[in-house]
C-alpha cells in the first residue's frame, strides 16, 4: 500500500497539471464519480492535498474529490491528446492532460466540508502540521497494544505504513511488542519525529531509501530483510507477524524487556 510519501510524491505531479485548470472531462466507474460528476465538470481545481493516505482534489464549486488508493491504486498521466487505456475509478481532463487513476477502491466526490470532516478521525498527518499532544493522546488510549500496531493506526498518525514502521522503530531502538504504556512520552514523539523525516526525504521520484543509500537491496535497515545481518551490529534480523502485517526487527539493536519476550512468545 502506498505510504504518505507515496501520496505526497502523487499529489506534487497532479498538482502541475490540474491547480487553476478547468476540468473539461470526467470520467471513469466510481458510483460516487458518476453521481457527482455535474459538481465536477467545468469547475476549477483550487488545490491537490494529502492527509496521511488521501489524495484530495478541491474544486472551485466547493465540492471534492477524494481518492485513497489502498493496495492496488495507482495513477497514469498522459497528454490531453492521448486517452489512457483500460477501466479508469476516476478520469479528469483539462485543456493539456488527462489523468486518470486505476483500481482505488475509493473515490469520492462530495462538498469539501463533508471530506474534510471524515478526514477528521485520522491521527495528526506526519507530512502537515504535526499536533504532538493530538498524537500523545491517541496513543495513550491504546496503551496496552504494542508500539508496532499502533504505528499503523491511521487514528493516531496519518502516513506511515508497514515499511516505514519497522524502519522508524529500527531507528529509534525500539523493541516491535513494546506496549506502548512502557514507553515515555519522549520516545513516543521521537518515532513520530523520525517517520516524519523518513517520509519528507523519500518524497518525489527515485527509489525509496531509509539508509540514505539508493543502491538496489541497500534501502533499508531490516524491512524486508529477514535473516539478514543487521547493518549495525550484524545480528540475524527477524520477522513475525503482528496483526495483519509482517514486522521486522534487530533482536540486540531493538532488546525487549522481559514483558515484551513474553507477549512475543504468547503471539507465536
Amino acid at each position: 500500500m502506498p505510504e504518505g510519501d507515496s501520496v505526497a510524491g502523487h499529489a506534487e505531479m497532479l498538482a502541475p497539471m490540474l491547480v487553476g485548470r478547468r476540468i473539461i472531462e470526467v470520467g471513469g466507474t466510481s458510483p460516487s464519480l458518476r453521481m457527482g460528476s455535474g459538481h465536477v465538470l467545468d469547475s476549477t481545481v483550487e488545490a491537490v492535498r494529502t492527509v496521511g493516505k488521501n489524495l484530495i482534489i478541491d474544486l472551485s464549486r466547493g465540492y471534492s474529490i477524494r481518492v485513497h488508493l489502498g493496495m492496488t491504486g495507482r495513477w497514469l498521466m498522459v497528454p490531453s491528446t492521448e486517452t489512457p487505456s483500460g477501466s479508469a475509478r476516476l478520469l479528469l481532463g483539462t485543456e493539456g492532460h488527462r489523468v486518470a487513476c486505476f483500481a482505488a477502491p475509493n473515490v469520492t466526490v462530495d462538498r469539501t466540508r463533508v471530506i474534510d470532516a471524515g478526514l477528521e478521525r485520522l491521527g495528526p498527518h506526519l507530512l502537515g502540521d504535526f499536533d504532538e499532544e493530538q498524537f500523545l493522546e491517541r496513543a495513550r488510549l491504546l496503551a496496552s497494544r504494542s508500539i508496532g500496531e499502533v504505528l499503523l493506526d491511521q487514528r493516531v498518525l496519518a502516513g506511515i505504513g508497514n515499511v516505514y514502521k519497522s524502519e522508524t522503530l529500527f531507528l529509534e531502538k525500539v523493541h516491535p511488542w513494546a506496549p506502548v504504556k512502557t514507553i515515555d512520552d519522549a520516545t513516543l514523539l521521537a518515532l513520530a519525529e523520525r517517520a516524519a523525516r523518513l517520509l519528507a526525504a523519500n518524497v518525489g521520484p527515485g527509489p525509496r531509501s531509509t539508509t540514505g543509500r539508493r543502491s538496489r537491496g541497500s534501502e533499508t535497515w531490516v524491512y524486508g530483510r529477514a535473516g539478514k545481518p543487521c547493518r549495525r551490529c550484524a545480528s540475524r534480523i527477524e520477522q513475525q507477524r503482528q496483526g495483519d502485517r509482517v514486522t521486522y526487527w534487530c533482536p540486540v539493536c531493538q532488546p525487549p524487556v522481559e514483558s515484551e519476550q513474553s507477549a512475543s512468545r504468547d503471539a507465536q
